[in-house]
């Protein structure tokens, strides 16, 4: 559940970072606002037969694996980013959402999302090799930390003996 809700807050604050951010697309008279789209994206064989020019450009904000100890939690989320272009130098538009997206959350008041999610540093990200011509993509890794609750106990002995 706290990975649902800090994923949640990390779109929301996306959405507002990124809202004013237009793209190309396939219409090349148009520019197109960026998806902040949930987990993945939508399957190839579904009913509505979404195309891959309808899905770009996007942004998504995914949990990838957690480890807790007593004190927190550390969340590795990652964000990646697709765009549409087909010029030859379409991943540039990649990189500037990516930049939008890392100083959004390099200026983050005390480094925290929404007073409970803090942010760890290095924020890292890597493009791809091969990537499918005219689609541009960017992988961002991020971690949060995320306090651990306190065990309450009645008597104050943690012990039942």
């Amino acid at each position: 559940m706290v990975e649902n809700l800090l994923t949640k807050a990390i779109r929301s604050y996306l959405a507002t970072k990124l809202k004013d951010f237009l793209l190309p697309c396939e219409d090349p008279e148009k520019g197109k606002s960026l998806q902040i789209i949930n987990g993945y994206l939508p399957p190839k064989t579904t009913k509505e037969k979404v195309s891959d020019e309808d899905l770009y450009p996007f942004v998504l904000v995914r949990p990838e694996s957690a480890e807790t100890d007593r004190e927190s939690t550390v969340v590795t989320v990652a964000i990646i980013i697709g765009t549409y272009s087909k010029e030859s130098i379409g991943h540039e538009y990649a990189l500037n959402v990516m930049t939008r997206i890392r100083e959004a959350l390099c200026t983050l008041p005390d480094l925290q999302l929404e007073g409970k999610y803090q942010i760890e540093f290095p924020i890292k990200w890597e493009g791809n090799d091969s990537p499918a011509w005219p689609f541009w993509q960017i992988y961002m890794q991020t971690e949060w930390i995320i306090r651990s609750p306190k065990p309450a106990f009645s008597d104050g002995d943690i012990y039942d003996f």
